[in-house]
Order: structure tokens, then sequence, then C-alpha cells
């Protein structure tokens, strides 16, 4: 028994000797990288998480010689560019950033006198400025439809969608850092004032909720079939309305009768009603649907015809719609996230056209 134990023994330490002797085989030592002066990242050389490729994602050409005044990406330790869509340029990102955060009014300000900040978010206003101007957007904005056709018919593809929510968060996310760092806002007494850390976090906070509640509804509607037949039908009484005006206004230059002119005033008031009818029932299909929070009815009903023309234009891309709109309920969770973090230092990103943007 005791040479059995001892013959263990020895066993034994000639398998610790080992192991110490091979243990970087099993656990990597973690190496320190900096990622920005005066931050680390520790790894332990495991690879990242791939970001989803695409064959028109580009890396911004020249990138670690773009400049930014006497500035360099090597010599300041910026990041790793960010890669690139060809049609969703890194500049619609900073523009949209930069928008939201001028959206928000933070309390005790002149335009917010109030004690709590608001958040002036119209989704009518941000399809406009993204849809008619196209600010970011590498498409012809003389060509309203057809670049309107280019960006739909590029960007949902569910591909496209993966790759722009895995490059695109983080630089979303870095931007709205800046832009928070770089606003002022003036105060009742005429000084101008910036962000406070508080602020910051009021800000993200209301921005996540709103995004969240945009993508939910967005979702929602791509998928119930129901609230696009009410979309038809609402639309269609809104025409009846229109054509019911024309009627009577046509009657002025007529010699019509008394009678004739009644009949065309109350055909306008019964197509007025019907429509109205067909509004409040689409509204409570999509609040039952998804349940909306802090929009009002004519936004409700200005994303439901949104999601009905894009229906319209390609009837097998709803399915892409709906994952658009779960992606930006992932985007608002991540802005959630970093709304409860502490204030990061902003560091400078390589655009896609190779130059620097820096933080303030």
């Amino acid at each position: 028994m005791k040479r059995i134990l001892a013959i263990a023994f020895i066993l034994a330490l000639a398998g610790g000797y080992w192991f110490m002797q091979n243990r970087d085989r099993f656990f990597p030592k973690p190496v320190a990288t900096e990622v920005a002066p005066q931050r680390w990242q520790v790894g332990t050389g495991q690879p990242a998480p791939a970001i989803p490729s695409l064959p028109n994602a580009t890396m911004p050409e020249n990138g670690t010689n773009a400049t930014a005044g006497n500035a360099t990406a090597e010599g300041n330790g910026t990041r790793p560019a960010f890669p690139a869509d060809d049609i969703v340029r890194h500049d619609f990102v900073e523009d949209l950033s930069g928008y939201l955060v001028d959206r928000y009014l933070p309390g005790g300000t002149k335009k917010n006198p109030g004690s709590e900040g608001r958040f002036d978010l119209n989704v009518k206003s941000v399809n406009i400025r993204y849809g008619v101007d196209f600010n970011g957007l590498n498409v012809d904005p003389a060509d309203t439809l057809g670049a309107r056709k280019v960006v739909f018919s590029h960007v949902l593809k569910e591909p496209v969608l993966d790759f722009l929510h895995a490059a695109y968060t983080p630089l979303f996310l870095d931007s709205l850092e800046r832009a928070l760092q770089s606003t002022t806002y003036l105060l009742p007494s005429g000084q101008m004032s910036v962000v406070s850390e508080a602020q910051r976090k009021e800000m993200l906070t209301l921005l996540a909720a709103r995004l969240k509640t945009i993508g939910k509804t967005v979702s929602s509607l791509a998928r119930t079939d129901s609230i696009r037949l009410l979309v038809t039908k609402y639309l269609e009484d809104m025409e009846s309305v229109s054509q019911a005006h024309l009627a009577f206004w046509n009657l002025h230059g007529q010699e019509a009768s008394i009678s004739a002119k009644n009949e065309a005033s109350a055909r306008i008031k019964t197509t007025i009603q019907t429509r109205e009818i067909s509004r409040q029932r689409l509204l409570q299909a999509i609040v039952s649907a998804s349940n909306p929070q802090g929009m009002d009815a004519s936004e409700l009903i200005y994303l439901a015809q949104w999601v009905y023309r894009r229906s319209l234009e390609d009837p097998s891309g709803l399915g892409s719609l709906a994952k658009a709109g779960e992606l930006l309920v992932r985007t608002a969770e991540a802005v959630h996230e970093r709304s409860l973090e502490p204030q990061p230092e902003v560091e400078q990103v390589i655009t896609d056209n190779g130059t620097l943007s820096e933080g303030q």
C-alpha cells in the first residue's frame, strides 16, 4: 500500500511540473494594448467577434495616414477605422447623431425652462431629412424617387441590415458622445452651458426609449397583415374626402342649384366622418399590436403609411423591414446601456473618407 502511495505521489509531482511548464498553452497570458491615449484594453489573444462582411463594405483608404490638423492615427492612438458601406456612409451616422442630440432640450434652459429634459423627435422630420436631403447617403439627391429606391433596395436586405447594425452601432454610440460633448445650451440668464453628466444620461435614456418604441412599432406594422388592410381603407377614405371637396368647389364655377350645393356639402361631412372612423380603427389596431409609448396618433398613422408604401414597393421585403425594427430595438438597448456608464473619453475616428473626426 505504501509503495502504491509513493508511486502516485511521484506521478502527481511529475504531472504538476509538466503543467507548470506548459500552462501558457492552456491559459494565454493577457496582453494589454493601448487603444487610445491612457486607455488600455486587455485581451487573451483570442479573436474578436467578426462583423458580417459584405461585398460593398470597404475600409477607408489611407486610414493610417489620415490627418486632422496635425493629428495622425498612429501618433494619437486612434481606434482602427470602422468598416464602411457604399450607400450608407459614416457621414450619415455622424449627421444623425448630431441631429438627435439637437432634438434634446435639457431642463432649466432658455428653450425648456421646466425642471425635466425634453426630447422632441418627430419621425416625419427625420424621414424628410434623410428621404429628401439624403444627408450622408451616397445617392443623387436631384433624383428624389430614384435615390429612395436605391437606398431601400440596398438597405432592406437582411445581410446588409446585419452588417450595418454590427459595424455602425459602436460608431453611433461614439458619435452621440462626441455630439453631446460639443453641444452647448443657452440658459435663461443668457449664459451658455455645456451638457452635464446628469443631462447626458437623461438624453441617452430618452433616446433609447424613443428608438425602442419606434423599432417595436415598425416591426409590428410589418408583421401584421390586418393593419395594412386598414391602411388601405383609410387611404381610400382620405381620397373620398378630397374628391368630395373638389366636387363642391367645382359647383361654384357652375350655375348650380342651392340643393346641389347642399348635397355636395353634406357629402363632404359624410366622407370626413367615414375617414375618421377608419382612422380610429387603424389607431386601435396599431396600439393593440405594438403598445407604443410616447408616440402621438399622427406619428403612428404616418409610420403605418410609411410601412404600407414599402410593402407596395416590395411585398417580399416585409420580413427585412420587420428585422430592421428589431435591430433598432437592439440599438436602443445599446444606447440605454451606454447611459448607465460614465462618460467615456471620446476618441478620434477615421471616417469613410479617410479623415479624422475629433472629439471636443
